[in-house]
């Protein structure tokens, strides 16, 4: 138990810093650059997500699932990362060709050229950080893991400050910062970790990387479609709204992403103790705890944010008012999607990636429509909804495909509290007298149906100090 908090606490302090340094970040950019300027620039972040989804092919999850089976870890890293490279240098390759096609899609305007170009140098640097952060984080490595992560951001940061009190102040120094401040930080990463990169005894090893793409090309869709589920609000805006409801969308999300912290943090360390513990063969009331725990946790936050989201809104500057008509909605993606790695783990201890598309249409279908819906008339409200929705449907699919797959435990808990935490987010929606009250009573019902985890941790919390007596 003790190994396994150390753990948890190693690998959230690369979040908890990331968050306090992004925490810094927003209001210094929020405050000079208004919400159509911020709109562009979260265009081209978009774009390098989903961009970043087909590139590797899936094969970086499979690295995950192959790394404990594989005894030469140096060639599982190379062949992973060899097809994912090789995509990624042609991306670049087609942004210095066809820069202005490509400024006119992340910008709205064809003369964009040197941030277009950017793109396609981050998108090589994003496959390189993501394979050898995958390789720190599957050796447990939880220290080392988070201030990798929080040299990234650092880096951001002190370029963000540079460049909107000494350049600019439009969606340009938003971008310039992001981009130069990944390239710095993923500069240093590869010098660290060269030796990963030591050509000497490679070869492709035809098998392994055959079985990481037949487990990784489901996955390409799967999460290509999750991909789109996340960016759907942001493309329907683009098409049917304007800059200034994707900048009002895009900064809420930064709010909510204090939820993701405690994602990161989790998803972080959980993807490998679960490995482990079920190759132990770990009883499943083990999975079941650490499940209602990560619910009550998620949930209990997310009120949080609901009972202050006035003050912590306000910190934006008041070109943003709006974002606290809808933050409620974006807090449950951060909550679901976490849960989800607890409820939906049969899928991939049974190898099963494939369900992970009937898992992603199942979610995307209801966001298409309530977006088409919604978004031209309400806008990022309409787009915040969607979202909140469509990741119900996630949720569902995720744990019952789960369960089928053999990993199966009551959620009628998790149903609850979702549900709870979804109509929370509608009357925040509306200008109710006394909303700080009624948040206050959504959070007493919230730790009233999770009141048997309360109790589990204060059994666990009590035993643990008994056994530390001497």
């Amino acid at each position: 138990m003790k190994s396994f908090i150390r753990k948890l606490i190693g690998f959230s302090v690369g979040p908890v810093v990331g968050a306090f340094i992004s925490f810094i970040t927003i209001p210094l950019t929020t405050y000079f650059i208004n919400p159509g300027e911020y709109g562009k620039a979260s265009m081209f972040l978009l774009f390098q997500v989903i961009f970043g989804t087909f590139l590797f092919l899936g094969v970086d999850q499979a690295y995950t699932r192959e790394y404990h089976s594989e005894k030469d870890k140096l060639n599982l890293f190379q062949n992973a990362i060899f097809i994912p490279m090789i995509l990624a240098l042609s991306t670049l390759l087609i942004t210095l060709i066809f820069p202005e096609q490509l400024s006119k899609i992340l910008f709205g305007r064809p003369n964009d050229i040197i941030p277009a170009v950017l793109f396609g140098v981050t998108v090589v640097f994003m496959v390189l950080e993501r394979f050898i952060l995958l390789s720190i984080r599957m050796r447990e490595k939880a220290l080392e893991y988070s201030l990798l992560n929080i040299l990234v951001k650092f880096s951001v940061l002190v370029l963000t400050l540079y460049f909107v009190l000494f350049v600019r102040r439009d969606f340009l120094a938003v971008v310039y910062s992001a981009v130069f401040g990944q390239i710095i930080g993923d500069l240093y990463l590869v010098f660290r970790y060269r030796s990963l990169f030591h050509l000497r005894q490679f070869f492709l090893n035809k098998e392994l990387l055959k079985s990481m793409i037949i487990f990784g090309l489901p996955l390409v869709v799967a999460t290509s479609l999750s991909s789109l589920l996340n960016s759907m609000d942001r493309l329907f805006l683009r098409a049917w709204s304007n800059f200034y409801q994707i900048g009002i969308f895009t900064a809420t999300l930064k709010i909510a992403s204090a939820l993701s912290i405690v994602q990161t943090s989790f998803t972080s360390f959980w993807v490998p103790t679960a490995y482990r513990w079920y190759a132990e063969k770990k009883d499943i009331r083990y999975f079941k705890l650490v499940s209602d725990g990560i619910l009550l946790c998620m949930s209990l936050l997310s009120i949080g944010i609901l009972i202050f989201k006035d003050l912590i809104v306000a910190i934006l500057s008041a070109g943003y008012a709006d974002a606290r008509f809808i933050i409620g909605f974006l807090c449950l993606h951060p909550i679901i999607y976490t849960v989800s790695e607890t409820t939906g783990l049969g899928i991939v201890f049974s190898r099963k990636s494939y369900l992970n598309i009937w898992v992603s249409l199942l979610a995307l279908i209801p966001n298409v429509m309530i977006n088409i819906l919604l978004v031209p008339k309400y806008g990022a409200v309409g787009a915040a909804v969607a979202s909140a929705i469509s990741y119900l449907f996630f949720f569902a699919g995720r744990t019952y495909f789960s369960g089928k797959s053999g990993m199966k435990f009551p959620v009628r808990k998790h149903y609850s509290v979702l549900f709870l935490l979804l109509a929370a987010a509608f009357l925040n929606l509306l200008q109710i007298n006394n909303m700080f009250l009624l948040n206050i009573v959504f959070l007493l019902i919230a730790s009233g149906i999770q009141w048997t985890t309360l109790k589990q941790i204060w059994v666990l919390y009590r035993n643990r100090k008994t056994a530390a007596q001497p």
